[in-house]
């Protein structure tokens, strides 16, 4: 074997080990080793760098417990100060920034309205770096970040850094990471929303040992993060998955996207909102941008018994088992998960998606792929954000 290659193993069994010891840590060596099928000479060489670098820690499981039970073992954690990383969410009239420490927790963040969809590229890039440099200048020195994750909903060039098109903006095209890194001098990424989600949830214990696994993310669009043999699949210039934008009725809905007969348009958010007020008096609000408040309405109107929005989430989830059917049948994952805040009604979807999948596929392809909805906060998707940031440093 040559020098360089035994280089890039040993690089590639430190990334193994941070990255599992930041999921599960506290953890003792000879569990990193079991887990990751490493030998304890390359666990104890590697850790030891780790620790001489200031970037783990050692604990005895006496002092985590509290309890002393014989001779105590000696766990290992990340140094949540070795490292930081910000994190840039934009969502439709919003933008959040969070500082994630090294063990990829949420130290500090700042929210700050903005009127997204009116800004033009130069207002909205000159708008975050402001934003960015003001956040930056408030932490204290240890904490200020050593890279960027810029997380937005909608079509991402993940190798150039360029936001091809978003609902959440005006424009198209936004060379967003060239502009950070020139201005703020910090390596950034530049990711889908539904793809942070895909890493968060596959760090979840539940999911760690699924190689093949598909995260579909509902919303106000319709996202998927895809996984392939334990790697995150973005295709080759960093935009696959797009699952919302495949085409379901011909000249259809209109879609945000521009065109007609989208998935999403008829199982997004903005999509089941105006639905439901061709169905329902609602009070006027902006149509495209639904509020949680009144998402959350149309599910307690169905479960209070309101058959035509029942029918109205059925035909939606219908749309749904169609586009999932297509994943199935290209690429038979062991499991799908349904997640996101559009989950909130997957209960009333579900019925439309068996149907949906029963009149796409036939049985056999589908078999040996299940389907969980999971509802969970906005935690996971930040942790995905922070996790792909701190892997430019680990």
């Amino acid at each position: 074997m040559k020098k360089n290659d035994t280089e890039q193993i040993r690089i590639a069994n430190r990334k193994l080990i941070i990255n599992y010891v930041r999921i599960n840590g506290p953890v003792a060596r000879v569990d990193i080793g079991r887990a990751l099928n490493l030998s304890p000479a390359t666990i104890t060489q590697i850790t030891a760098e780790l620790q001489k670098d200031g970037r783990i820690l050692e604990i005895s499981s006496e002092q985590e417990s509290g309890a002393a039970r014989g001779r105590p073992r000696i766990l290992i954690d990340l140094a949540p100060d070795a490292s930081s990383v910000l994190v840039v969410k934009l969502a439709i009239n919003e933008l959040r920034i969070l500082l994630g420490d090294h063990k990829g927790n949420v130290v500090t963040e700042a929210v700050y309205p903005l009127q997204t969809r009116e800004l033009n590229a130069e207002q909205l890039t000159g708008t975050l770096l402001t934003a960015i440099t003001g956040f930056i200048k408030k932490l204290a020195r240890r904490r200020r970040p050593k890279a960027v994750c810029v997380v937005v909903q909608g079509a991402v060039n993940g190798v150039t850094g360029e936001i091809l098109w978003s609902p959440v903006l005006k424009e198209r095209n936004i060379p967003l990471r060239q502009v950070i890194e020139e201005q703020i001098k910090l390596p950034t990424t530049v990711i889908n929303d539904a793809n942070c989600l895909a890493i968060g949830i596959r760090q979840l214990p539940a999911y760690q040992d699924l190689n093949d696994l598909v995260v579909v993310m509902l919303g106000h669009g319709l996202g998927m993060g895809c996984f392939i043999n334990g790697v995150l699949y973005q295709g080759p210039s960093g935009g696959a998955g797009e699952l919302g934008h495949l085409n379901y009725m011909p000249n259809g809905a209109q879609c945000l996207c521009g065109k007609r007969g989208c998935v999403e348009a008829y199982l997004g958010d903005y999509a089941l909102f105006r639905d439901a007020r061709m169905l329902l008096p609602f009070a006027a609000e902006d149509e495209l941008h639904p509020t949680e408040q009144s998402m959350q309405a149309l599910v307690d109107l169905a479960e209070a018994g309101n058959g035509e929005l029942v029918d109205m989430f059925h035909r939606a989830g219908v749309a749904l088992g169609y586009a999932l059917a297509g994943v199935i049948g290209i690429l038979r994952p062991a499991k799908i998960i349904i997640s996101g805040p559009g989950v909130r009604s997957y209960k009333y979807l579900e019925p439309g998606v068996d149907a949906g999948l029963t009149s796409a596929l036939v049985p056999v392809l589908s078999a040996g792929t299940e389907i969980e909805s999971v509802a969970l906060g906005g935690d996971q998707l930040i942790f995905g954000a922070i996790s792909l940031a701190l892997q430019a440093l680990d």
